[in-house]
């Protein structure tokens, strides 16, 4: 009988162990793919991101869903962010590398994007170097509203904001060039659209529902919100040039009729997105750019915006197929435990770009 109990310990003890080196074991292969990541970036990205490799990781989240937000603001457009990729955002080739409207988009909204993930990461206690925002600060409480009190977990959003500087600007030893100045500009935007709307969410507390206590924490805004107004500066952005000295960017201004260029020394607010040159034809697609051209896009018939097929299909005409697909229709709920659904034929008009 002990010798029975001796070897069921044994066998316990020995799941226990596997379990728990199994839990060890799971852990690495997201360090590896981190080390993996750091590895390819440039040099000084690469240090600070083998410094702290989870962070770096995070980083990269933030830029891909920063660029799944912005194919969503711009799929009515020609360039609907399709054809850029994480790759391109860090090594900053193809359309990146450009000083257009739409570079000047991409870095704004990835620098936003890595700035939401790394403080996500600090409220969520993912990080040893930060967690909730000790102190809170901003709206207080106004002029007839209830009384509330600062708790629960705030956002630390000055811990995102300093990361993503650091990680996303160009150094402050690298070359003055208006590329760098454009990044930096456009970078600063993008984290500004967070700071600028941070909120608060409040919840009461108190007996039977009673709101005896109102506690209130500082939460930052939607990436969904983020790109939405990035956008509106995106079409309102605007053309600089780098002054002389190279130490700041100033306004271009295109004089009246006949007169040549101007420029004027104000310097572009430091909220909005900033460009200097032309963009590309969006039309055809271009290698040199990453542009898939608008060939094959879905178009709106009946729409006279930049979703409509006029527009989108840069005046090459469309097709008209007509589609069919099969779908559960009629859905009723049988007692018990189960859904019941005809099959129906849903009919549209597709048009798409020649």
């Amino acid at each position: 009988m002990m010798v029975a109990r001796v070897c069921l310990f044994s066998f316990v003890s020995l799941i226990v162990l596997a379990a728990i080196d199994g839990g060890k074991r799971a852990r690495p292969p997201r360090n590896n793919d981190a080390l993996s990541f750091c590895s390819w970036l440039k040099d000084n990205q690469q240090k600070k991101c083998e410094a702290q490799p989870l962070l770096g990781l995070s980083a990269r989240d933030g830029v891909e869903l920063a660029l799944k937000e912005c194919g969503n603001n711009f799929k009515d457009r020609r360039w609907n962010c399709s054809g850029v990729t994480i790759a391109d955002v860090f090594q900053r080739q193809r359309m990146l590398k450009a000083d257009v409207r739409e570079s000047s988009y991409l870095h704004a909204i990835a620098a936003a994007g890595v700035t939401f993930q790394i403080t996500k990461g600090c409220s969520q206690g993912n990080w040893d170097d930060c967690g909730c925002d000790p102190k809170p600060s901003g709206r207080g409480r106004k002029e007839g509203e209830p009384s509330w009190e600062w708790g629960g977990c705030s956002e630390n959003y000055r811990y995102g904001y300093e990361y993503s500087t650091k990680f996303m600007d160009p150094s402050k030893s690298a070359e003055k060039t208006l590329s760098n100045y454009l990044i930096r500009h456009n970078n600063e935007a993008g984290r500004r659209v967070i700071k600028d709307n941070m909120d608060k969410s409040c919840k009461c507390h108190g007996v039977s529902g009673s709101c005896t206590v109102k506690v209130c924490w500082r939460t930052m805004p939607k990436m969904e919100k983020v790109a939405s107004l990035l956008r509106k500066k995106f079409d309102n952005a605007v053309k600089v040039k780098l002054n002389k000295n190279k130490t700041k960017l100033t306004r271009t201004y295109r004089g009246r009729r006949g007169r040549k260029r101007n420029t004027n020394s104000k310097r572009p607010p430091s909220s909005s997105l900033v460009y200097a040159g032309s963009s590309p034809d969006f039309c055809r697609a271009d290698k040199k750019y990453g542009v898939l051209g608008t060939v094959g896009r879905t178009c709106n018939k009946s729409s006279i915006g930049t979703d409509g097929c006029r527009m989108l299909c840069c005046g090459r005409g469309y097709n008209t197929v007509n589609r069919v697909k099969d779908v559960k229709c009629n859905c009723a709920f049988i007692w018990c435990c189960q859904v019941s659904c005809d099959i129906c034929k849903e009919e549209w008009i597709e048009h798409t770009c020649k």
